[in-house]
């Protein structure tokens, strides 16, 4: 059997030629480059401390830039996701072949598994080519292998999430500018809007922590709570410099104040990404293949959608301290 074979045409076609151009070099050299030069900022930052009150010792530095390059990196997989996706079917629109692919017996299921398999492949490229900056922060020492799992598996998720977002408002538009702008603008309006119902819950309610449950869609949030085991005593970090700032506003609501305990909100949003995923690839498989009755993939759709629902229940103990803590 060839490669072509095992792997489908679509998946072995799109693997064949995404690297080619200078669009997956930018995006590579794009990502790469902001993680390195946030690192050396926060570097450059954290090593000021010393010159200001107690000094800072090397597993609380590696601690600080452990969560700093992980934001990093969570915020830019959370927009460069969908990037890798949102042109997908709309492309195929705009050059005149996607009649041609209908016209085939390949599935829309499988069209649409191998677009999404590329894009994730590539993803994971990126991840790869930002470890050893990961690993340099991991020479500090205050990371445990633990974390560091913790957050590479919230950043997957994302990830996966993301592709398949991107998929889907490609093939509900079917051009690549509909679907760039109704990707991001949705996009912004959930990081966005999460945030700023959670803070207004707050001042409308006397400065109370708001419900993790209105940061649980946010993925930066998530990232934020699984990052919160590693954050470094608060009396560490002196003069004006407060680098971990950012990680309290991202987990407004999740950090208990008086002994600062997180809730896992990382594990309930996860929960959600998964059935979210499922979700977007039912509607775009209905937009690549319209049509009025239950088909095959869509019996398959809904069996998965099942089993997912079964597994979240089964898991119910560990993800529902994250929206409900302590209930």
């Amino acid at each position: 059997m060839t490669r072509r074979d095992i792997l489908g045409p679509v998946l072995f076609k799109e693997l064949a030629t995404q690297l080619r151009g200078s669009r997956a070099a930018l995006m590579i050299t794009l990502y790469v480059g902001l993680v390195l030069i946030a690192t050396r900022l926060l570097y450059g930052m954290v090593a000021a401390q010393l010159d200001y009150g107690k000094p800072l010792l090397s597993a609380q530095i590696g601690q600080v830039l452990f969560i700093g390059v992980s934001l990093v990196v969570q915020t830019l997989t959370v927009f460069l996701a969908p990037a890798t996706t949102v042109n997908a079917i709309s492309q195929e629109h705009e050059r005149g072949t996607f009649e041609l692919i209908r016209a085939t017996p390949l599935p829309a299921g499988q069209l649409l598994v191998g677009k999404l398999i590329a894009a994730l492949a590539f993803m994971a490229l990126l991840l790869l080519a930002v470890a050893p900056v990961l690993t340099l922060v991991l020479l500090f020492g205050g990371v445990s292998v633990a974390d560091m799992l913790r957050v590479l598996a919230t950043t997957m998720i994302t990830a996966v999430v993301g592709c398949a977002f991107g998929l889907c408002c490609s093939a509900i538009t079917k051009q690549t500018y509909s679907a760039t702008l109704l990707c991001y603008a949705l996009l912004i309006s959930l990081v966005g809007g999460s945030l700023f119902v959670a803070n207004v819950w707050s001042m409308v309610n006397g400065l109370a922590n708001a419900p993790p449950v209105i940061v649980a869609i946010n993925p930066l949030s998530a990232m934020a709570t699984a990052l919160a085991p590693v954050r470094p005593p608060d009396s560490t970090i002196t003069g004006g410099f407060r680098p971990l700032v950012l990680l309290g506003l991202l987990s407004h609501g999740t950090i208990n104040t008086v002994s600062g305990d997180a809730a896992p909100t990382y594990r309930a949003t996860a929960m959600i990404d998964g059935a979210a995923t499922i979700i977007l690839l039912w509607v775009a498989l209905h937009a690549v293949r319209p049509r009025r009755w239950l088909t095959r993939e869509d019996g398959v759709m809904l069996l998965g959608m099942l089993g997912y629902g079964l597994v979240v229940y089964l898991l119910r103990n560990w993800w529902l301290p994250g929206i409900f803590p302590g209930g």
